[in-house]
């Protein structure tokens, strides 16, 4: 029990650190923006949206590459991880390629789908343009962190994260409000940081790639493509890109019925969901840690240790899970005064969030049964399957409904929309039960 602790905090924890640096940095981006109006926070939290989606297309072929990489961890395989990465990178990419284009060339036409607000438009555009040069960054830096996660590199991301957060927060300051002979950029400035930070976090992500300080290189052996293991990796990525994909177009569905009700509605989606990142901060540390423990053990064979490790880290993430959401709900009375807009969104805000709040434990016990346990195993399928169901069968029709065909308020959409965590949740323990993600996918 000792060992299963220690190797367990020495995963989470950077990680944990990670998230809550990155999760308090991009408070403080919000809040810079917050200061420029409810139009601002809808315009950048529009754009964003869009980049949601590419993240978690990245997140889903990473995730579906960690399935790889854990097991090839577990057998110290590293020649195997390198191949594995550079396979995926190709899919990742190719995706960075066209929301590069669709972030940069089209920008008016994608906000259109969200909103007919003139302003909130043309300010999302001007945010947009700096912001697509970082898709393929980000991209890199997002498989780069996920692998050095996963074999038991952590800290590295989060000394990364610490630079590249820094750089876009000071950045902000400087560009959004401007200083000296440089004049204030609003959102524009704003989106000019975020690319600045997005260059650093590449350039030292390459370097430790190169330079082979860990596990984790690249050479050009990585990039040559294998047509049998690339059909063999894609076998149990693809569902888990499918699912991302199709998770962040429901997602964005969602925020596109509240921008239907309303710019301010908009506006106290993004300001919730910054406050709600906080809940997560510590479960992204606890989803790594049960790729870990639990992927690499079955690379092993080590079947019974499996089983432990995923009820283990279960049980910690439910009893964490109501103390971080009794947090972001205390959090929230402090933190959304800091917003200049009117107290009534403000009143919204508060409202929602008590409701994601006291959805923690049923939310967290999802990402972590579902990323750490089910896809460990490369149960992907049905993985894909219970998060598509609940999402697209249930959560979207109910909320649409909700916000669209009766008017109810943002706070009872919000309810509606929790619906969907309670289905996925009992799916995800039935599925859990049956012990069919038990299994090695490497030999």
């Amino acid at each position: 029990m000792k060992e299963f602790t220690r190797r367990m905090l020495s995963i989470a924890i950077p990680i944990t650190l990670q998230n809550l640096v990155s999760t308090g940095l991009n408070l403080v981006d919000n809040l810079m923006v917050g200061q420029l109006g409810t139009t601002a926070i809808a315009a950048v939290g529009l754009v964003n949206q869009v980049v949601f989606i590419l993240n978690l297309f990245t997140f889903g072929a990473s995730s579906g590459a960690g399935i790889f990489v854990s097991q090839y961890w577990g057998k110290r395989d590293e020649k195997s991880i390198e191949r594995t990465l550079g396979h995926i990178i190709y899919i990742t990419m190719g995706a960075a390629m066209v929301f590069f284009v669709l972030l940069y060339v089209f920008p008016e036409g994608i906000l259109k789908i969200f909103t007919s607000d003139i302003e909130v438009i043309r300010l999302g555009t001007e945010y947009a343009r700096p912001v697509a040069f970082s898709t393929f960054l980000t991209s890199f830096s997002f498989i780069m962190a996920m692998a050095l996660r996963t074999v038991e590199k952590a800290r590295i991301p989060l000394y990364i994260s610490l630079v590249a957060l820094s750089i876009n927060t000071v950045g902000n300051y400087i560009l959004i409000f401007g200083l000296g002979s440089i004049p204030a950029m609003g959102v524009f400035g704003a989106s000019v940081a975020t690319l600045v930070a997005r260059i650093a976090e590449f350039f030292i992500f390459l370097y430790i790639a190169l330079r082979r300080l860990t596990p984790i290189r690249f050479t050009l052996w990585a990039f040559r493509f294998d047509g049998p293991f690339f059909r063999r990796l894609m076998k149990y990525a693809t569902p888990v890109i499918f699912n991302e994909f199709l998770w962040s177009l429901g997602v964005t569905v969602y925020s596109l019925v509240m921008a239907r009700m309303g710019t301010e509605f908009i506006a106290a989606r993004n300001i919730s969901s910054t406050i709600e990142n906080f809940g997560f901060v510590i479960f992204g540390g606890l989803a790594s840690a049960t790729v870990v423990m639990v992927g690499s053990e079955l690379g092993r064979n080590n079947f019974t240790q499996a089983r432990f490790n995923a009820r283990k880290l279960i049980q910690l993430t439910v009893i964490t899970a109501v103390v971080t959401g009794l947090m972001i709900i205390v959090l929230s009375r402090f933190i959304v005064q800091l917003y200049n807009v009117s107290q009534a969104l403000k009143d919204i805000v508060l409202t929602v969030v008590v409701i994601v709040g006291l959805a923690q434990p049923i939310k967290m016990f999802n990402a972590v049964n579902i990323v750490g346990i089910l896809r460990s195993g490369g149960d992907t399928k049905a993985a894909m399957l219970m998060e598509i169901f609940s999402l697209w069968g249930v959560g979207i029709p109910l909320v649409a409904i909700a916000g669209l065909v009766l008017k109810w308020s943002l706070p009872a959409v919000y309810i509606v929309m929790m619906v969907e965590e309670l289905v996925k949740a009992i799916l995800g323990i039935w599925r859990t039960k049956t012990g069919k993600w038990v299994r090695n996918v490497v030999d």
